[in-house]
């Protein structure tokens, strides 16, 4: 099992530090402790009842501002909601990033939820999933052809060049927890990250993507989860998985027992001294005991 850690992008507040030492903190320690990964999320724009989610800054940014200080690690979206924005727009980002970064970027998407956010950005939030569907074809379509052609619903164009090309092909993961987002990672999609998911649920996920992806003749998508940790004694918070190191470890265990494959830790941290605490006691205590 591989495991990844989650940058502090959404915060209200860095204490003393910026967001920017706070980003480049978190990329270095991940670097030191081994971590493989580094991963982040995506809100452009909330209404005021969601201030939370107008704090989230922009992703494929935030991963190349430090793709550059930590060439080792893995960069990843957890999640980009791609039906609110411009299919080919994102193509061109991410082909970037991928190929300055020198092949390492993981683009895990979402079709989104919060239908003020769509609406202030003048997106389709009642065909969103249709929307992120031809997305997803708009995407490879525009990183394979060197001349691209697409002719859809929601995207046209034809004879199209749109360099630099990944320097590989872009996994694309499904994020989210429903039926329809395990049967759109089945049908096409390189993963599944369902968020927050319990355990049970979780199970069933696993086995419903393997039915799934049976009967549509395509290899069995890469199997991750993206949770909210919190370790130490009496932890808590709005974790999805809280407790001392042998309580979450027996815990990340089972979820590997279930066929996790890929682990993304976003720890529940007080503050930045916190979140390094709980970063080095996974990647010492607990990540050899799910990796052995």
């Amino acid at each position: 099992m591989q495991i990844g850690t989650f940058l502090p992008t959404y915060w209200a507040s860095y204490g003393t530090r910026t967001v920017a030492e706070a980003i480049v903190e978190t990329a270095q320690a991940a670097d030191t402790l081994g971590y493989a990964s580094l991963w982040a999320n995506d809100h452009v724009i909330a209404p005021a009842d969601q201030a939370s989610m107008g704090h989230i800054i922009e992703p494929l940014i935030t991963l190349a501002s430090v793709a550059a200080l930590v060439p080792r690690l893995e960069l990843g979206t957890s999640t980009l909601v791609l039906p609110q924005r411009h299919a080919v727009l994102v193509a061109k980002q991410v082909a970037t990033l991928d190929a300055l970064s020198g092949g390492r970027v993981t683009l895990g998407i979402g079709v989104g939820w919060l239908e003020e956010e769509f609406r202030m950005l003048g997106a389709d939030f009642a065909r969103r999933g249709a929307v992120a569907d031809e997305a997803i074809a708009v995407l490879r379509a525009l990183w394979r052809a060197p001349r691209a052609t697409f002719q859809g619903a929601y995207y046209q164009f034809a004879d199209a060049v749109c360099a630099p090309k990944p320097t590989r092909e872009v996994p694309i993961w499904m994020c989210g927890n429903t039926r329809t987002a395990i049967g759109r990672a089945a049908r096409l999609c390189d993963g599944w990250d369902p968020f927050g998911i319990g355990l049970e649920d979780f199970r069933a996920g696993v086995v419903l993507l393997r039915g799934l992806a049976k009967a549509a003749g395509r290899a069995m998508p890469t199997v991750a989860a993206h949770l909210r940790l919190s370790i130490g004694e009496g932890a808590q918070g709005e974790a999805h998985v809280a407790g001392s190191v042998d309580a979450v470890t027996a815990v990340l265990a089972a979820y590997r027992q279930a066929g996790l494959e890929y682990l993304i830790c976003d720890f529940v941290a007080d503050d930045m001294d916190d979140l390094v605490r709980q970063m080095r006691l996974m990647a010492e205590r607990i990540a050899p005991a799910l990796t052995a």
